[in-house]
């Protein structure tokens, strides 16, 4: 009877680790693995800087596995060219924001790319945290004009994917603000 209590515990313990170890390394995994079934379809347009958000939704596609972002549609992330008044975004609820990309920030030698990726964060329900470390694409522009880095980094993917989980959205209420580079 001990040996088969021992065994039981054996089994659960190494079944616990190899959830754990799944969920550790979850977002890593996530950002190879394919679109869940009940992956959310965010539709995107973009009239200003549109390679740089085809690449910026591949991106996203690539390490958030409950969003597949989709150009076309009826789009409720709309990305648009300014000059002036800095790029910003305005969220209008989960995989829903007008977004402004300021020229005069690209020509001042920040990342388009970087900075259209960390626009459409915000429409996926990101903050910004203005740390300066360049790994963390929700730093912005705190991370200085040498970031390049247009990658959600683990915390950040896997923060999206828990607020697509299961294809449902949150309120307008929970992600609204505005978004300004700083």
């Amino acid at each position: 009877m001990t040996k088969r209590v021992l065994r039981l515990l054996s089994g659960a313990l190494f079944t616990t680790i190899a959830l754990v170890g799944t969920v550790l390394v979850g977002p890593a995994s996530a950002a190879t693995a394919p679109p869940t079934a009940l992956a959310r379809t965010v539709y995107y347009s973009a009239s200003g800087y549109s390679a740089e958000a085809d690449q910026a939704a591949q991106i996203w596609n690539s390490r958030v596995p409950n969003v597949r972002m989709v150009r076309g549609g009826s789009a409720t992330i709309r990305i648009h060219a300014t000059t002036g008044g800095g790029s910003r975004a305005y969220p209008c609820g989960l995989g829903c924001a007008t977004i402004y990309i300021d020229s005069r920030d690209v020509a001042a030698g920040n990342s388009a790319l970087r900075i259209v990726a960390h626009e459409i964060g915000h429409g996926l329900g990101l903050p910004d945290t203005y740390n300066g470390i360049c790994s963390y694409l929700m730093s912005g522009g705190s991370a200085g004009t040498s970031c390049r880095n247009p990658y959600p980094n683990a915390q950040e993917a896997n923060r999206v994917n828990q607020l697509f989980a299961g294809g449902f959205g949150v309120s307008a209420a929970t992600t609204s603000g505005v978004y300004a580079r700083g």
